[in-house]
């Protein structure tokens, strides 16, 4: 089984959060993309899903990608900014 690290999770965190503020998926969508064979698992988002609108999570969000050099997902959340 495979175990994630504190960077993949925060990661994975943004990552889903990436997609339910930018892509539109529903939790359910997320949960359905779930890989079972993690050992540590948890359904981690960046951003609280009750206000998705946040802008200072959007920022950090931003921050994270344009970290990684992801200019497309950059360019997207840029427009909500």
């Amino acid at each position: 089984m495979k175990r994630l690290t504190d960077p993949d999770r925060i990661h994975q965190a943004f990552l889903n959060s990436y997609k339910i503020i930018v892509e539109g998926m529903t939790i359910e969508d997320i949960i359905d993309e779930i890989e079972f064979d993690l050992v540590n698992l948890d359904i981690l988002f960046a951003h609280d899903p009750e206000y998705p609108d946040n802008k200072y999570v959007i920022e950090m969000m931003f921050d994270h990608f344009m970290e990684l050099e992801d200019y497309e997902k950059c360019s997207k959340i840029q427009k909500l900014l």
